[in-house]
């Protein structure tokens, strides 16, 4: 690729985005250069991302009394459980797609298998960005076409929601990102109907609504859910959910739970995207229990605890050895590390602990970049794996890493494009 490392080549990748239709690709910096893993080192991501998916649905599917008993009081848990009461409507299936942010912590070979540091389950980003990125980049570099695998997200994403049928609304607020239009355009092409859905139900007046965004009430109808008289095969959502954003709208998401029109990405997984599924997975009886040994994804899972049972009275523990999470942040918010960590713990009542979880800190790859809206640098990365999964009656159905992305940074501890980072396609090479 050195030959590619010109001024031109960045212009070239800039006018590309500038050139698209797709409104908002240009305000994020992004890597005019791809991260390149060894495609020998597949197998090993491969089984550590398999066997976390597994345990995550085998924790859903257990008895609601062994779930109780085994999830963490938190906020969203118990909003989950005893308000919309997802256990109680289960069917069965459990079908989406999540978001792992993943570190790799040295050479990526099989003796370095990728360590999660969170799981992200409904309204991630980058599902349909990474498509677009890589694209974009092999035809800037197409004689590096016959030797990089570039996975493309956007129709992994779609295939698996066609599992359920090719009718999908997807639940919008009062707009979308230039990611999902390329999500939209994708299913298009794939012949699936993805509608994007403002429901009436959020008592929103849309005066200018953008061109693919429609307003509808959605009501039921024989137990299933109906958009304005269109019955949809399944239902989407399309961002990240905090407790205010369920108690907004409650009633109207605890008529989709109970409908028989399934969610593609239930909320019952939000159960396991708290980040106290972090201390679930260090457990080695719960690793024994749900995926038969207790050695099972041992170097992929960072110690971690709740923060109400890692002091000793008033006690700070040590800060430089631990990232402090709270359990229902997303978005990179509400983590904190070092000084920060210390600040905020004082400013956590006793009571609230256990919504805390801490994390072993562990080390990013340093990686050089060369953004097209920035100088060439050397950040630390993370690495986003996108899985696609369909489960049901104790085992897969359907299991697939659809995609890989990374986002870099050389301005904080923590890799996030919001926090002044740059995305970072990612692809394989075939001859390492």
């Amino acid at each position: 690729m050195k030959r590619y490392k010109t001024y031109q080549h960045k212009v070239a990748i800039w006018n590309t985005f500038v050139d698209s239709h797709l409104p908002g690709v240009t305000d994020d910096d992004f890597s005019a250069f791809p991260r390149v893993l060894p495609l020998s080192y597949w197998p090993t991501l491969r089984q550590s991302v398999y066997l976390i998916t597994k345990f995550t649905l085998k924790l859903l599917s257990l008895p609601e009394r062994e779930i109780r008993a085994i999830l963490p009081k938190g906020p969203i848990r118990d909003h989950l459980l005893d308000r919309l009461e997802v256990l109680r409507h289960r069917s069965g299936r459990i079908t989406g797609s999540y978001r792992y942010d993943m570190a790799i912590v040295g050479p990526p070979d099989r003796l370095h298998p990728p360590q999660l540091l969170e799981i992200n389950e409904i309204g991630f980003d980058g599902l349909a960005r990474s498509t677009f990125f890589q694209g974009v980049l092999l035809d800037a570099m197409p004689d590096l076409r016959g030797r990089f695998k570039a996975l493309d997200t956007a129709s992994a994403e779609i295939r698996n929601m066609r599992r359920l049928g090719k009718r999908i609304a997807r639940i919008q607020y009062d707009d979308y990102n230039w990611d999902e239009q390329f999500l939209h355009e994708t299913a298009a092409r794939m012949g699936t109907e993805l509608r994007l859905v403002s429901p009436t139900q959020f008592g929103l007046k849309l005066k200018n609504p953008p061109p693919l965004l429609e307003q509808a009430r959605f009501g039921w109808s024989g137990g299933r859910v109906s958009v304005g008289g269109w019955r949809p095969d399944a239902v989407n959502m399309s961002f990240a959910y905090g407790l205010d954003d369920y108690l907004q709208a409650h009633d109207f998401y605890r008529n989709l739970v109970r409908s028989k029109t399934p969610q593609y990405g239930s909320f019952l997984t939000g159960l396991v995207a708290a980040k106290t599924i972090l201390i679930l997975l260090d457990d080695p009886a719960l690793r024994r229990k749900l995926l038969g040994s207790a050695q099972a994804l041992r170097d992929s899972i960072l110690p971690a605890r709740l923060l109400s049972e890692s002091m000793s009275g008033d006690r700070l523990p040590q800060g430089q050895e631990w990232v402090l999470k709270f359990t229902d942040g997303c978005g990179g918010e509400q983590v904190y590390m070092n000084e920060d960590l210390k600040r905020q713990i004082r400013r956590i009542p006793r009571a609230k602990r256990h919504e805390w979880v801490l994390q072993k800190k562990t080390r990013l790859n340093l990686l050089e970049v060369n953004g097209v809206l920035s100088r060439p640098k050397h950040c630390i990365a993370d690495l986003g794996v996108f899985v696609q999964y369909d489960w049901a009656g104790g085992k897969f159905r359907h299991f697939e890493i659809g995609g890989l992305m990374a986002r870099a940074t050389n301005r904080s501890l923590k890799v996030n494009v919001s926090g002044g980072g740059l995305q970072v396609a990612v692809m394989l090479d075939r001859k390492s």
